[in-house]
Formats: structure tokens, C-alpha cells, sequence
């Protein structure tokens, strides 16, 4: 197997930090309303970069800061993950996948940047929204994908049911997310990085929508399941399995304390964050589960067959 240089695996590495860190710090804009703090783009305020003294009350009643930490993290992650496929372009030693996902990811991120700079400036309607976070969520697991596959020497894939339950719970993810922005009302909460709060909203939209959203919530909260316990006894899957359930199970509580209290502020923060961190490692689960060498896979405590 060909093997990626330490510094082309730190490069990646780096690169995918910044896409799941844009990603997350998007979510936090949007629980905290932040998204509308700066009224100008990249820059926070008309005319200059970074806040003067008049700002300083503004500072202290808002949240621009949130907002400008998040532009950071995207206008960084683009030439991180750029670099990335210049770095492996001329690789003919590695697969066509492992080239083609940095690029991949390089249009994710200028297509998400495009829409991020166009709701600063006037607003998009719901469908770019839909685009722009699946641009967003696309650049994170095409990165994600592409580190790992250097880190395990371009390994190929090895279809096993551990890594088909991860994925599938990816892509039930995936989809609850973009089916939420079409059914939030102006301003919900659900428009954001979230699961369905335990009840129908009243402020949001189609009913149906809303019911569409559970059913993908329960199916993805099967295969979250389905695949901690198919990966309980395989070295090297273990904690995969422990960190997903335990995500999970972080997301479901926190989405309870939000029903039983209707308190918003912080905890939505806290919420959107493992809604994101879960939906991370379960790009990061499949992957790594699909690379695992099929003898390795085998269940602790087994042996073959033998036959007489």
C-alpha cells in the first residue's frame, strides 16, 4: 500500500479539523441568532476588519464575535483543504478516490462560502440554505474520508455490516438536517443543527414535515445502535461503538432538558454542538469500518473453523 508522507497526513488532518470546525461553529451561530451581528462581509463592520472603541457596547450585547469566529474557520478551512489536492493531484500511487475527494471538498467549501457571503448580504431562500449546508456537511466528510484512507495507506474498501449501519445512519443524519430547514417557521430553532425536540412545534411549518423528521430521527437512532453493537467486539471499533452511543445518548438528554425546561440559550448551544459531533464520528465510524481488514474484524473471544 502506498503511504502518505507525516506531512501530507498532518496537512489533511489539519484541513478536516477546520471543515467539522466550520460546520460546528455555524451550528453555534445559528442557535445563538448571531448570524445577522455583522452586517457587512468578510469584514464585521462597514469600512474596516475588527470592532473600534464605539463598538464596545455592541460587543457586550451581541454576539459578533461568534459570527466572526466562524468566518475564520471557513475562509481558513478553503486553502487547508485547497492545499490538500494540490498536494496529492500528481500521486499516481494513490486511488482515484483519494485525489478526487480533497476537490470535492474544495467545492464544498466555496459553494457553502458563496451562500454564507450571500445571507450576510440579502438573505437566500430555503432551497440555497438546503444546498448550502449539504455543500458544508459534503466538504466535512469528503475530508474526513480522504484523511483516513492516507492514514490507513490508501486502503481500500471492505463492505462489512458495521460500516453499512454507520453510513446509513450518515445519510439518515444527513437528511433529517436539510429536511429540518424546510420545516422550521422564521426564526426556529429547528432550522439549526438539531434532532426533533420530543414534540410537534407549533411555529413550524408542514406537520408533515415535522413527522417525516421523527421518522428519521428513530431510524437513525436504529442504525446509531445497530452499529455500536456490531462494532462491541471488534478490535479497533470498540470505542467507536462507546463514543457513538454515548453521543447519542448526550444529544437525546440534552433535547429533553430543552422540552422540560424550554430554556434555549446555552443548552441549544451544547445541542447543536453534539448534533454535530455525533454526526462527525459517524462519518468517522463508517470510514474507519470500512477500511478494517476483514480478519481483524472478527469478534474478540472467536476462532475459525475448523475443519476435519
Amino acid at each position: 500500500m502506498p503511504k502518505a508522507s507525516p506531512a501530507t497526513v498532518r496537512l489533511f488532518r489539519i484541513a478536516t479539523l477546520f471543515t467539522v470546525l466550520a460546520v460546528a461553529m455555524g451550528s453555534v451561530v445559528c442557535a445563538t441568532d448571531s448570524g445577522f451581528e455583522c452586517s457587512t462581509w468578510p469584514g464585521c463592520y462597514p469600512g474596516r476588519t475588527l470592532p473600534g472603541q464605539s463598538d464596545i457596547a455592541a460587543l457586550l450585547y451581541q454576539n459578533p464575535v461568534i459570527e466572526i469566529t466562524h468566518r475564520v474557520s471557513a475562509i481558513v478551512a478553503g486553502p487547508l483543504v485547497l492545499a490538500c489536492a494540490l498536494v496529492v493531484l500528481r500521486r499516481s500511487d494513490l486511488s482515484r478516490l483519494t485525489r478526487g475527494l480533497p476537490w470535492l471538498g474544495v467545492a464544498g467549501a466555496i459553494a457553502a462560502g458563496a451562500f454564507g457571503r450571500a445571507v450576510v448580504l440579502g438573505g437566500i431562500p430555503t432551497w440555497a440554505g438546503a444546498i448550502d449546508l449539504f455543500c458544508a456537511l459534503g466538504a466535512m466528510a469528503a475530508m474526513t474520508v480522504a484523511t483516513v484512507r492516507l492514514e490507513r495507506g490508501d486502503a481500500r474498501f471492505v463492505p462489512n455490516p458495521v460500516a453499512a449501519a454507520a453510513a446509513g445512519s450518515v445519510a439518515l443524519l444527513v437528511t433529517m438536517h436539510l429536511v429540518g430547514l424546510f420545516t422550521a417557521g422564521p426564526g426556529s430553532y429547528t432550522r439549526c443543527m438539531s434532532w426533533p425536540v420530543w414534540q410537534l412545534v407549533a411555529a413550524d411549518g408542514s406537520m408533515t414535515l415535522q413527522v417525516t423528521r421523527w421518522v428519521l430521527a428513530i431510524a437513525a437512532i436504529a442504525a446509531i445502535l445497530v452499529a455500536g453493537r456490531r462494532a462491541w467486539l471488534v478490535p479497533g471499533l470498540t470505542v467507536h461503538a462507546v463514543v457513538s452511543v454515548g453521543l447519542l445518548a448526550t444529544v437525546l438528554a440534552l433535547g429533553i432538558v430543552i422540552m422540560a425546561t424550554h430554556v434555549l440559550p446555552g443548552i441549544g448551544v451544547a445541542y447543536s454542538l453534539a448534533t454535530v459531533a455525533l454526526l462527525f464520528h459517524q462519518v468517522l465510524f463508517a470510514t474507519r469500518a470500512a477500511l478494517t481488514d476483514p480478519s481483524a474484524a472478527r469478534p474478540r473471544g472467536t476462532r475459525e473453523r475448523v475443519d476435519a
